[in-house]
């Protein structure tokens, strides 16, 4: 996956107390072959897991051993507490000795807290498992071990885990990690890293096999700053430092500001795309960390976090609100309204399989333009024509024409009529041109019911239909109410964000949800909603502004000459898209099937939008400076980077 956008020079330092050289000082040592034995670290070294700590796995293991084995027990609550105990058990016993196998760990939960053996073995069997599945290589790590291994060195494995050498193996082995000569693991030889105790245990292993071996013949690599630097240094080894990308993220300085050195307090889901987003930017040793922004300037990150977090929240939502509504009446589709469902369907059917939900869904062409039609009755609707959406004052004549009546020969006429006047800008221009087309207004109420007839035969096939629920952006219904009207039925919609006057839609033509909150909630406001939302959910291209049935009965819509967010702004929107599905595509590698559990809040979902929004630097705002939001229904024209729609 490709990363966009120029270096910031200006990064953040990482703090470590380690003086260890740089990557590539250092496989040039290894290749001088300076060192006899060269151990590695495991997990965060050779091994990446998208978990901020062990914990997570155990949140995943609850849930899976409720869907795999039918157990719903506090599972994750009972194995956090069975490894804290053992272990406090163990270092009051033996401070120098206080790693406990998992195996330990079951026979603790079978005898704690009365859980059946076999239960307990199938519990233990999963839970090695799910490791297994979240286990991926690490590339910076997999990088020195193999020129470690081509230096000749003796290449050992020295692990702090509670997991046993035959799990470890299979761990390293589906990570690519062959070729090393021993594997030593503490929850085996009952000696730790973190206490500092397997350092001279290995040692002394070692000289057995090396003559005249000393301590600094010995190089350990890993990334946790105490157990791997400080300790391995104390028992006289050479050291270097791999940091942990969670770490390198905490050190961050927007890290503590925003909340996110309480990691430990979010919710399990929300922490491990955390910790999935630090592996992906974080990993390599030489990356930058921005001082003042998550983003740096780069629309491809600000799509893999921003859009990305909140379209994968957005999905599980989706599909939450659809089996919960599907658990009442059928409902066999999901319709995703052009262009605002374009990244919601991609992810969304990602969610719809991992979670088994049977539905299909579709991506429906449609929009305010195309369907204007159905809300002309009467002359009255003709007059009212400008009230529906306000049109912004410096809007022409011409542009009622455009986007309220183009589908009416006869408002087409008029309009020519009126000629200079047509580019007028003038209210009363405007109210004469509509009450001059409501004048024939018998002709424009046929030509729309013509068009009503269009419409049902387009949509028809599709909508017409009780097994249906529908996606879209929201605000303000008009979709709902206009498909409500045209086929006479009740549509439940879900919606990005609804406004206040959606409820009318509830009374009088359907239900609906809303994932985000109205504008006076804590952390949406509308003016990001209606603009930088929009821009991370909606397609690049052009609107569709109307549509006809050809000689063979096929539907033919009729689109934007221009793309509505013009066209340098489509290639940085192209950008963040990529970095979204990107970031599905990350997180799908890192966690597999797991994924089904990562249902978010709304508000953790929309987490690191509002982090830009709010925490944005000028590099930032000037990534949305070509991207212009043009509402053609409303005549509003603006650059994404104007102050109106950020938070700082």
């Amino acid at each position: 996956m490709k990363h966009h956008g120029g270096m910031i020079p200006k990064v953040a330092k990482l703090f470590s107390s380690s003086e260890v050289p740089g990557q590539r000082e250092f496989i040039k040592r290894l290749e001088g072959r300076q060192f006899k034995v060269v151990s590695f670290d495991v997990f965060d070294t050779l091994v990446a897991r998208f978990i901020s700590s062990p914990d997570d796995i155990f949140y995943l293991l609850e849930k899976r051993a409720k869907v795999d084995l039918g157990i719903s027990l506090p599972i994750a609550a009972m194995r956090g507490d069975a490894i804290r105990k053992l272990r406090k058990f163990a270092s009051q016993e033996e401070p120098s000795n206080k790693e406990i196998s998992t195996s330990e760990v079951y026979k603790y939960i079978e005898l704690h807290y009365a859980v059946d053996l076999q239960l307990c073995e199938a519990l233990h069997r999963l839970e090695k498992q799910i490791e297994l599945e979240l286990s991926v290589p690490r590339p910076s790590g997999l990088v020195l071990f193999e020129a470690a291994v081509k230096s000749g060195a003796m290449v050992v494995i020295t692990s702090d885990t509670y997991y046993d050498d035959e799990h470890l193996k299979l761990v390293l082995e589906k990570c690519g990690v062959i070729g090393y000569h021993r594997l030593f693991v503490s929850s085996a030889k009952q000696r730790t890293k973190s206490a500092g105790t397997i350092f001279p245990a290995v040692f002394a292993q070692l000289a057995t096999h090396i003559p005249g071996i000393r301590p600094q013949d010995i190089c350990h690599v890993g990334d946790n700053e105490i157990n791997d630097v400080v300790n391995a240094k104390s028992a006289g080894w050479n050291v270097y430092h791999l940091p942990n990308p969670i770490e390198r993220l905490r050190h961050h300085p927007l890290y503590s500001r925003n909340g996110l050195d309480g990691l430990s307090k979010f919710p399990a889901p929300f922490r491990m795309t955390v910790a999935a987003i630090a592996y992906k930017f974080f990993e390599a040793p030489e990356a930058d960390l921005h001082e003042k922004s998550l983003y740096g300037g780069d629309s491809y990150k600000i799509g893999f976090m921003a859009a990305g977090v909140l379209n994968l929240g957005l999905a599980h939502w989706i599909a939450r609100e659809v089996r919960m509504r599907k658990s009442l009446a059928p409902i066999n589709v999901v319709h995703f309204l052009a262009r605002d469902g374009y990244l919601p369907v991609r992810f969304f059917d990602q969610v719809a399989k991992l979670t088994k939900l049977d539905v299909k869904s579709n991506y429906l062409v449609s929009s305010r333009r195309v369907l204007y039609p159905a809300q002309i009755d009467s002359a009255t609707d003709i007059i009212t024509a400008a009230l529906k959406h306000p049109i912004k004052p410096h809007q022409p004549v011409e542009a009622l024409y455009q986007t309220r009546m183009a589908w009416s020969p006869t408002a087409k006429s008029v309009l020519t009529e009126f000629n200079d006047r047509r580019l007028s800008t003038k209210e009363r221009h405007k109210e004469s041109y509509l009450s001059a087309v409501a004048a024939h207004s018998q002709e424009v109420v046929n030509e729309a019911e013509a068009a009503k007839g269009v419409l049902r035969r387009v949509y028809g096939p599709d909508i017409d239909r009780d097994d249906a629920i529908f996606f879209d952006l929201g605000y303000h219904g008009t979709t709902q109410k206009l498909f409500a009207k045209l086929f006479d039925r009740h549509y439940d919609f879900l919606y990005v964000l609804a406004e206040p006057s959606l409820l009318q839609v509830t009374e009088e033509r359907g239900r609906f949800s809303s994932f985000l909150s109205v504008p006076t909630g804590s952390y949406v406001r509308k003016p990001v909603v209606t603009a930088v939302i929009e821009a991370m959910i909606c397609a690049s291209g052009p609107s569709a502004i109307g549509v006809s049935i050809d000689d063979v009965g096929k539907s033919k819509f009729e689109y934007e000459t221009q793309p509505g967010w013009g066209a340098a702004g489509v290639l940085t929107l192209n950008e963040i898209h990529e970095g979204a599905l990107d970031f599905l595509d990350w997180m799908s590698l890192g966690f597999g099937s797991n994924l089904r559990y990562f249902s978010l809040e709304p508000a953790l979902s929309y987490f690191f939008v509002n982090l830009l929004l709010r925490s944005g630097t000028p590099e930032d705002r000037k990534v949305f400076s070509s991207i212009v939001y043009d509402n053609s229904i409303t005549g509003e024209i603006d650059s994404l980077a104007s102050k109106r729609y950020w938070l700082s």
